[in-house]
């Protein structure tokens, strides 16, 4: 049993100190994110030219920062937000072209929480 626990706390260990450790999905709920580092890709798929695509939703950050950023289907950056520390709302949206928009999350040392909500309308 030592061993078990032994190699547990190895592994979040190794995972904390490479990559974070992230417990959730950014957009489905909130996700507690330890140490986070790197990037993350979500595509919405905008079918009609009229569509508004995008998230919202709050921040909380402990260390580190968080930067989010929404690009149209041909490659232009629309919007983005950093999230510094402390409690902050969230709203990158965007309407015009369909296709697919990409949201990026770029994570530097980040502790907290994203709590996003995919919007439509």
């Amino acid at each position: 049993m030592r061993l078990v626990l032994l190699v547990i706390f190895l592994g979040l260990a190794l995972a904390y100190f490479t990559a974070g450790v992230r417990l959730g999905f950014v957009t489905l709920m909130p996700t507690y994110m330890l140490n986070a580092k790197g990037t993350a890709e979500y595509t919405y798929r905008a079918y009609n030219t009229d569509d508004q695509v995008g998230v919202s939703g709050e921040c909380r950050n402990v260390e580190g920062k968080a930067t989010l950023r929404l690009y149209a289907p041909d490659g232009r950056q629309i919007d983005g937000r950093t999230c510094p520390e402390g409690t902050w709302t969230l709203q990158l949206l965007s309407n015009g072209q369909q296709g697919y928009y990409r949201l990026y999350i770029e994570y530097d040392h980040f502790t907290g929480v994203l709590n996003l909500k995919e919007k439509r309308q």
